[in-house]
């Protein structure tokens, strides 16, 4: 049997007998994609972040948003304003619970009120349908190839007219790729033409949950997945006192992926080597794309050691310029 654990981006990851073949996690994917190093922060020997990292705060949005959903989600034969009330009764017992990263308890008071109002939004309305339509929810899909098992977990599987749709909810969608940039994104980034891995991880994401969602449901032609912001916009509504103004956004994946399929499969299958054979030097992944565009948002760059490197040597570099201008250029 594999052993089931969740990671922190949702994702099951588990430990295998000899007889089974290794698991792969999407995000697993994704990380190694943006930064080797960073995969082996977060899943080889895991260190805990920066309590005030972005990702983190981010990270902890997310699973408020996606638990409490899902707990409406699950409802059968309700009405939207009965659903609302189960999912904010599941967000009050977990914002008491989870740990919590904020500068001033008037943040905490917004960030609180930003979730509430965009629960209520989503489940009044797109929530709603889509909860009429559900499958699955909090579910696990996956597929094998080439002796790697691909796993990712969907947080909700609606089925409408005979299409299926895997959703992922996030707060927003900062580092989502928007598929109407090129048609090849994946061969773009791979021959350096753009550097933008978060937006790759999150194509690679959307590669397994669709086949994942193939292989589990059998599915045909009729399939799609979508990353949904929730909080994609947040201000405070300045014709409503005290109220917070939401807006969503969503992003299906499933064109990009039959146009970009073998590009973004090779692309899989070659980080999912790299994390079996346990290879984590950045500088055998683009360390000089990652140093200049990556390092700075990373959560654990502050005990990395190929980024002290980096910097020590930047120093190194900038200080012999200044001495050799010295000499008169």
């Amino acid at each position: 049997m594999t052993d089931r654990r969740t990671d922190e981006h949702g994702d099951s990851a588990g430990t295998n007998d000899a007889d089974e073949p290794p698991v792969v996690t999407a995000s697993q994917l994704a990380t190694h994609v943006v930064c080797p190093r960073q995969h082996e922060f977060e899943y080889d020997r895991p260190i805990t972040p920066r309590a005030t990292s972005d990702d983190r705060v981010r990270r902890r949005r997310r699973e408020l948003l996606r638990r409490s959903i899902v707990a409406g989600l699950q409802l059968e034969d309700v009405t939207p304003d009965e659903r609302v009330a189960a999912a904010l009764r599941r967000l009050d017992r977990l914002w008491t619970s989870s740990e919590a990263s904020y500068l001033a308890d008037e943040q905490a008071q917004y960030d609180e009120q930003a979730i509430r109002t965009a629960i209520e939004r989503y489940l009044s309305t797109d929530g709603h349908d889509h909860a009429e339509d559900v499958v699955d929810t909090d579910v696990t899909v996956g597929y094998e190839r080439d002796g790697i098992r691909y796993e990712t977990t969907v947080d909700a599987v609606t089925k409408r007219d005979g299409q299926y749709l895997g959703i992922k909810y996030l707060p927003d969608m900062n580092g989502v790729l928007q598929v109407t940039w090129y048609d090849n994104n994946v061969e773009r980034f791979h021959n350096g033409e753009g550097y933008y891995p978060r937006q790759i991880g999150s194509f690679v994401e959307a590669g397994v949950a669709i086949q994942g969602l193939i292989n589990e449901y059998g599915l045909s032609p009729d399939y799609d997945f979508a990353y949904t912001g929730l909080l994609e916009t947040t201000r405070p509504a300045y014709e409503s006192t005290g109220e917070i103004h939401v807006e969503t956004e969503q992003r299906r994946f499933k064109s990009a992926f039959e146009t970009e399929r073998d590009e973004l499969n090779e692309l899989i299958e070659d980080r999912a080597d790299a994390i079996i054979d346990g290879k984590t030097d950045p500088k055998d992944w683009r360390f000089s794309r990652i140093a200049e565009r990556s390092c700075k948002y990373c959560a654990y760059r502050d005990g990395c050691p190929d980024w002290m490197e980096s910097e020590m040597s930047f120093t190194d570099r900038r200080l012999s310029e200044k001495d050799g201008g010295d000499d008169g250029d």
